[in-house]
């Protein structure tokens, strides 16, 4: 039974790390492709926010954005 010893639990570790790192490198990619404006759009579309808050926020990211 030494199939089942310590470096096959140290080769599942270091596999799980491995596969962990991989996941958050790629998947960040994605988080990455929203701007602010989306965001704030999935907000205000998910009724997470009120119209005049919505508005209010819109201006102050056009804003910024422009001032780039």
């Amino acid at each position: 039974m030494e199939f089942f010893g310590f470096g096959f639990l140290c080769t599942l570790l270091f596999a799980g790390v491995v596969f962990i790192l991989l996941y958050e490198l790629f998947s960040s990619k994605d988080r990455a492709k929203e701007n602010p404006l989306d965001i704030l759009r999935k907000k205000y579309a998910s009724f997470e926010m009120s119209t005049e808050a919505y508005e209010e926020r819109k201006q102050v990211l056009e804003r910024d954005l422009k001032n780039r």
